[in-house]
């Protein structure tokens, strides 16, 4: 496997999927990229599926998959609307994605997860918190949603990214049990600037 950035987050959730008793079948909603994390449950012997509205990073993913001789099932979709039947997956995650949506479209997002999640499966997402410094250029356009000027791999629309409270995203849990959740601070030294990233992830069974 190649180094997957996140991969401990990734493993903590593995983790618990490994420990339920429902069939290994997981969806990647934001699946795209150069190293999908989708390749983790790949190798512990899931079956994969993934969605990705980026065509770019949908490609850049079908290329790793080609190179890698890896098998995913990788299509492209909208994770406002998954192209599945209901309760199709054991467990459906969402990683460093749900973000760059409005904060109601992530709501939608994480009703569309619970609608094709099997009862007691298990969810992981991750939200930006509103402790992370939004960027110099972006415009507030409503609490916790910034705008950005530049568009995100040549999706068509607003590129909005939607910040969370501590608490504010427990209510898109509703129909969940919180099994875990973590805010996470990380700084870092990038070309001499000090930079401050924030998440909030949660790992979630469905009731």
């Amino acid at each position: 496997m190649k180094n997957v950035i996140g991969a401990t987050l990734l493993y903590r959730f593995l983790r618990y999927c490994n420990s339920s008793a429902l069939e290994k079948i997981v969806l990647d909603c934001g699946a795209g990229g150069g190293n999908p994390p989708l390749q983790v449950f790949s190798e512990y012997g899931y079956e994969t599926y993934g969605i990705e509205i980026s065509g770019e990073a949908l490609k850049q993913a079908q290329n790793f998959c080609k190179e890698n001789n890896m098998k995913l099932d990788l299509l492209k979709g909208d994770m406002r609307k998954i192209p599945f039947k209901d309760e199709t997956f054991s467990f459906v995650y969402t990683y460093n994605a749900i973000h760059m949506l409005s904060k109601e479209d992530v709501a939608l997002a994480m009703s569309e997860i619970d609608r094709v999640m099997k009862a007691q499966g298990l969810c992981f997402a991750n939200f930006v918190s509103a402790d992370e410094p939004p960027p110099t250029d972006a415009i507030e356009t409503r609490k916790g949603e910034f705008l950005k000027k530049a568009p995100w791999r040549g999706v068509k629309g607003p590129n909005i990214d939607s910040y969370f409270e501590d608490k504010e995203a427990d209510v898109l849990f509703s129909n969940f049990e919180i099994l875990h959740k973590e805010k996470r601070i990380i700084e870092r030294i990038t070309e001499g600037k000090k930079e401050l990233q924030a998440y909030i992830d949660y790992i979630a069974q469905k009731k």
